[in-house]
């Protein structure tokens, strides 16, 4: 059953829900009430002045960092011992926010990248932009989720497979390697369109920075914690929701036969209303 629009928590957190709250509150009481997630997958304000329905994407750089500072160790508390956090950025601040996660304890896993070739921008001034870049940390040093097999891409090159390639095993045995029927591993650029055009017309709500379901469902497809009969199971977290992209990918996923906890928080009543419109028609 998945519940939509609750005002504040109950004294029970419930998941597979949007809570209509101010993240920054909701957070501190999912920490005192012993909540915590196996991956945190969110895309805050970039502070590029996008209206949002308030001032959140209009702040002084000083007010920016301050704000997610806090924002950045509240989900440190909130991950589990081997949780992820994946955080989109821009190219104006995303090395701010790099740092500021360093500082909290994080670690560093990489800098991944979402490109995509059909973006609505251009300028004579400075290059298209074809990119944004979204940061991945983890709780502990030594253990996380990564499930690489779940996301393997096509061989770019048939070519280099039609001939032996050998390789020297760790004892120095000549090997011969054979291509996975999975695929290549997946690099650290992931290549998805954005939801610009006729195309998407149907996915595409009217929110500015909406992320598209083929994106968000893949990550949760690399980075969520599987059972013993490969199920993507665990908990996850967006603590700006907007128009629900999440809560719908990890829907869609659970009608397979998935068992993903996930949390929603969004402080715009109007965001939440177009959230649930989507969850409505998950399947």
């Amino acid at each position: 059953m998945i519940n939509l629009g609750a005002e504040r928590p109950n004294s029970v957190i419930e998941f597979n829900r949007v809570y209509n709250v101010d993240s920054d509150v909701f957070m501190e009481e999912l920490i005192q009430a012993g909540v915590t997630f196996d991956l945190i997958l969110t895309d805050p304000p970039y502070n590029l002045n996008k209206d949002f329905g308030n001032n959140s994407d209009c702040l002084s750089l000083p007010e920016f960092l301050t704000v997610n500072e806090k924002r950045i160790a509240q989900c440190r508390d909130l991950l589990a011992p081997a949780g992820s956090l994946l955080w989109f950025g821009i190219h104006d601040y995303i090395g701010y926010l790099q740092t500021i996660m360093y500082e909290a304890g994080l670690y560093y896993r990489r800098m991944n990248i979402w490109h995509y070739d059909n973006g609505f921008a251009r300028s004579k001034k400075s290059p298209a932009t074809t990119y944004e870049p979204f940061l991945w940390f983890s709780k502990s040093k030594k253990r996380w989720t990564y499930n690489a097999d779940d996301v393997r891409v096509p061989y770019k090159s048939t070519e280099r497979l039609k001939n032996p390639v050998y390789y020297k095993d760790k004892n120095g045995n000549r090997k011969v390697w054979k291509p996975n029927p999975s695929g290549a591993l997946r690099g650290d650029i992931w290549d998805f369109p954005t939801l610009a055009g006729n195309l998407y017309k149907q996915e595409r709500t009217d929110h500015p920075t909406q992320k598209p379901e083929s994106l968000i469902t893949e990550l949760l497809k690399a980075y969520c914690p599987k059972d013993d009969a490969g199920h993507y199971c665990g908990t996850v977290f967006d603590p700006f929701h907007g128009s629900g992209t999440l809560g719908v990918c990890c829907e869609k996923l659970n009608a397979e036969g998935h068992q993903i906890k996930w949390i929603g928080a969004e402080i715009e009543a109007h965001w939440c209303e177009v959230a649930a419109a989507r969850l409505s028609k998950v399947q």
